[in-house]
């Protein structure tokens, strides 16, 4: 455009593109010739500033409608959204342009009339469903009893500027109006498939699928279900108080879903208007959020589309899956909740009573640790040698064992197929140490310190659960929850240091609740001395400090004392064979080297995000087929426990707000810091870095199963036979190749 102007664009260049942002373009193209700025930097400028003047947009709008810290918290949940961050930051898209105009058209409707029809107009021409608010404005009008003249006024008015943004494009020669139909129709017919990689209604059957297919085609269709959708929607929204911007997300919402030729992004523009919604109705925070993170996955599906080697993750029918979330999330816009949030007084929920005595409670909790502990130690010892990373960390700890100081010396070469692990902190290593020099030096001997861990973290899940709701039922059920778990039950089997990682977080976590800090500290120190992303406990222990109204007290000084010193004292058995505090500190600048600058790949390889879906499981021992048996231990964990623990959590965030519940809120915020702080890391990542959430998940579903008392037996009926259907899977036993197949339920699973 700045070479050849407008009049020659579309006849010199292909662009589905209308004039609107073109002119935007334009503008950036003349600023580059003048000032030497990057130009990938220049041409996301327009997003960026785009979202937050959006964000300030949703600031001013929930400030009038109920408050400002209210209309803050809006803003910041549009702004800091993932989903908008990596659509115009990384990618430099400009849908959030769509949200600003949309927005902004409803907004100014109640302010200046003739800005509105301005806005209206020309967000229009930059993104045509802009378009979709002339009905909401329209309503608007009504409602402040405007005439009919005035109102055809505003409709010639927005229409003459919508032919003006065209008309320096248009050729001499060609009428206007033709140029105008024929610029939307390049526009709209672009992509003439029922779904162009969007995990919306129509990518059910597939993407790239053709929508005009005979008289009923998904196209015809669409507009449709769109029209019932819209018809309906005015009917129960039209009248009601903020109903606009509800309606505005609904309209938003039911484009992406049922219009075919949707790409991903164009679920950006629901994410202004619902975030408003939930500001005035916390029912429809689960629908923002739950958009918010299928969004995420869309995107992250288009970019595999790109990769060379495919991950796999993305199938057929886990598409489906998130479709059919994207469905749910739509239909929970339609609930009636006439609780409003500014207005909120709720007390806090009662339980049932329950009819079991002090004795048989304590009865199911032994049987619970019973459980955990034989699910724990059965068949320990198989596989005899070393397997998995048990080739690092168990083959180091034999190494320790003996008094070799090339234990601690990362310059050495290894014997082959086995490396010196230094790359974490040694105490689960000096805790294999232990095992062996009591049981042997075997499999068992090095296994067992963190299988005997692995049942003390459910009985911390139990103690955590209660004192968290002083409800020993809820501890009952998460210990129950916990114990299930497959995921849980692999990485305690296995000469690693997860397992140890795990009690010692969950451990420093319980004392810390019991104003324990001196032993609290010290299981912190261990905890850290275990793997160092025991630091991600951390903010749980300020978040306590203000929801449970913990006094500040100068016991905390332990946690800057005792840590550090518990670090230093796991290298004692370094020191006794001679190194000195400079092969540490050597040891500790080799680790955040190796953790920063890995480059590995490895095929079962998962993103942090995918880890509540159970998207990617991990190999970790598989045998050769012999006569049609084969043994392997799979990462993996429960179904039921991990996807009814995702449900419960999104349940419990919905009751931790419509209650204002601070203890169920600090259970979420504590399950989404402990995996989703992984999104920072540099290196490759599996599914077992998700375990130090698992038991906040557990807390969660015992919360929820404590309150829907009826769901309790099918929800341990249903897991335990699933627990039994997995176990051999989990652990190695001998199974027939037709049960091995019936464990991949997803092709993502093999």
């Amino acid at each position: 455009m700045v070479e050849g102007g407008f009049k020659n664009f579309y006849l010199s260049v292909w662009s589905d593109y209308l004039p609107g942002y073109l002119y935007v373009l334009w503008f950036l193209g003349k600023l580059g010739s003048f000032v030497h700025l990057d130009q990938l930097f220049l041409f996301k400028l327009p997003a960026i500033a785009s979202d937050l003047a959006t964000g300030y947009l949703i600031y001013l709008i929930v400030k009038k409608i109920k408050s400002p810290k209210a209309g803050l918290i809006a803003s910041a949940f549009y702004i800091f959204n993932p989903a908008l961050i990596f659509n115009s930051t990384l990618w430099g898209q400009v849908d959030s342009l769509t949200a600003l105009f949309y927005l902004l058209s409803i907004y100014l409707i109640g302010v200046n009339s003739l800005a509105s029809a301005l806005v209206l107009s020309i967000g229009s021409a930059f993104k045509p469903q802009v378009a979709l608010a002339a009905p909401i404005v329209l309503m608007l009008m009504l409602k402040n009893h405007w005439n009919p003249k005035k109102i055809m006024g505003y409709i010639l008015l927005s229409a003459a500027v919508f032919l003006l943004i065209f008309l320096p494009f248009n050729l001499p020669d060609k009428n206007p109006l033709i140029f105008v139909f024929e610029r939307i129709g390049a526009t709209l017919n672009q992509y003439p498939y029922g779904s162009v990689n969007a995990f919306n209604f129509w990518g059910l059957w597939g993407f790239w699928k053709p929508d005009s297919l005979g008289i009923i085609s998904p196209k015809i269709l669409g507009f449709v279900i769109f029209g019932v959708i819209s018809f309906l929607s005015f009917i129960r929204f039209s009248k009601k108080d903020g109903g606009e911007y509800h309606l505005a997300a609904i309209f938003m919402a039911a484009n992406f879903l049922f219009f075919t030729r949707m790409h991903e992004r164009h679920l950006l523009g629901v994410f202004a208007p619902l975030v408003i919604s939930a500001s005035l109705n916390p029912l429809f925070w689960v629908s923002y959020l739950g958009f918010s993170s299928t969004y995420v996955l869309n995107l992250s599906y288009a970019f595999e589309q790109q990769a060379v080697n495919k991950s796999g993750i993305f199938t057929p029918v886990s598409i489906q899956a998130i479709i059919f979330l994207n469905l749910i999330f739509f239909v929970l816009l339609f609930v009636k909740n006439k609780l409003k949030f500014a207005l909120l007084k709720s007390k806090a929920f009662v339980f049932e009573k329950i009819s079991f005595s002090n004795k048989q409670l304590k009865i199911l909790l032994l049987l619970i640790l019973a459980f955990s502990l034989l699910a724990r130690t059965l068949w320990l010892g198989s596989p005899k040698n070393e397997y998995f990373d048990e080739v690092y960390h168990a083959f180091t700890a034999r190494t320790i064992l003996h008094g070799d100081s090339k234990a601690w010396e990362w310059w050495n070469t290894p014997p082959e197929g086995f490396a010196y692990e230094w790359t974490h902190p040694p105490l689960a290593k000096l805790g294999m140490v232990v095992g062996m020099l009591i049981f042997g030096e075997n499999s068992f001997g090095w296994r067992i310190p963190g299988a005997l861990l692995g049942v003390g973290s459910v009985l911390l899940v139990y103690l955590i659960g209660k004192r968290l709701f002083k409800d020993e039922v809820i501890g009952l059920l998460a210990a129950g929850v916990f114990s299930l778990d497959g995921l849980a039950l692999v990485m305690s089997r296995i000469g690693m240091n997860d397992s140890y990682l795990l009690f010692f977080v969950l451990l420093s976590f319980y004392l810390f609740l019991r104003d324990k800090n001196f032993l609290s500290a010290l299981a912190f120190g261990f905890a850290i001395s275990s793997k160092w992303s025991a630091v991600w406990v951390i903010p749980i222990f300020l978040l306590a400090q203000v929801v449970l109204k913990k006094k500040i007290s100068l016991s905390y000084l332990w946690f800057l004392i005792l840590p550090p010193l518990v670090y230093l004292a796991n290298y004692i058995p370094m020191f006794l064979t001679g190194h000195d505090l400079s092969i540490f500190w050597g040891m500790q600048k080799q680790m955040w080297w190796y953790h920063i600058n890995l480059k590995a790949t490895h095929p079962y390889t998962s993103p942090w995000w995918s880890w509540p879906f159970l998207a990617r499981p991990i190999y970790l021992y598989t045998s050769d087929e012999v006569g049609g048996i084969v043994s392997r231990i799979y990462a993996m964990g429960n179904p039921l426990v991990v996807w009814g623990g995702l449900i419960s959590t999104a349940v419990a965030f919905y009751f931790a707000v419509t209650e204002r519940a601070k203890k169920l809120a600090f259970v979420v915020f504590s399950y989404l810091v402990l995996f989703a702080g992984w999104a920072l890391s540099p290196r490759i990542m599996f599914l077992y870095h998700y375990l130090p959430s698992v038991p906040f998940l557990a807390v969660a579903t015992g919360y929820i199963l404590r309150r829907f008392p009826k769901i309790i037996p099918y929800f341990f009926v249903a897991g335990l036979i699933l627990f039994v259907y997995f176990y051999p899977h989990w652990i190695g036993l001998p199974v027939s190749l037709s049960l091995d197949k019936s464990y991949y339920w997803f092709a993502s699973w093999r």
